[in-house]
């Protein structure tokens, strides 16, 4: 038996790639986007999901002023920005959606930006916030879910993005 660092093996595993956007659309500079590693479904009923945000991120600053966000599912046609703009950026230096040229508009039933080319967006109202070491884990109540695209959704594994073979 092989022992192995903490880290490294939660490395190991795979997990869904999104890029969370928070904020007011309507307001110039007052909304953000970010490439979110960690997320999780953690609720039937009602349906809620998780996403784990450093307190250092604008992001962070964001969900805690909205109380609102969106999980915008990335596709191969998203993933250059993700990795580059949304992953690498901060929304505090630079407007991620101008530099990225990826299009938004206000989600349906939050005030928060959505990605147009995103195969499936979900919509989310706080409801939760949980301080879990350098992170703090946000639970959203689904409160909208929509496709606005084909796509395959990209998955995360050993650090590098795959596309998996599953149509959204």
């Amino acid at each position: 038996m092989e022992n192995l660092d903490p880290v490294y093996a939660l490395n190991e595993i795979p997990h869904p790639t999104v890029i969370v956007t928070v904020g007011n659309y309507g307001e110039n500079g007052r909304y953000n986007g970010m490439t979110a590693a960690w997320i999780s479904r953690v609720s039937w009923d009602p349906p809620m999901v998780m996403v784990s945000i450093s307190p250092k991120r604008y992001t962070w600053k964001l969900i805690k002023e909205y109380r609102e966000f969106a999980v915008n599912i990335v596709s191969e046609k998203l993933k250059e920005a993700a990795i580059e703009i949304f992953g690498k950026l901060s929304g505090r230096d630079v407007d991620k959606f101008a530099e990225s040229k990826v299009k938004v508009v206000k989600g349906r039933s939050i005030d928060a930006p959505v990605i147009l080319d995103a195969p499936i967006v979900i919509e989310c109202k706080v409801e939760n916030i949980v301080e879990t070491g350098d992170h703090y884990i946000i639970i959203g109540r689904a409160v909208d879910a929509y496709r606005n695209v084909e796509g395959k959704p990209i998955l995360w594994y050993r650090r590098k993005p795959y596309s998996i073979g599953v149509e959204l």
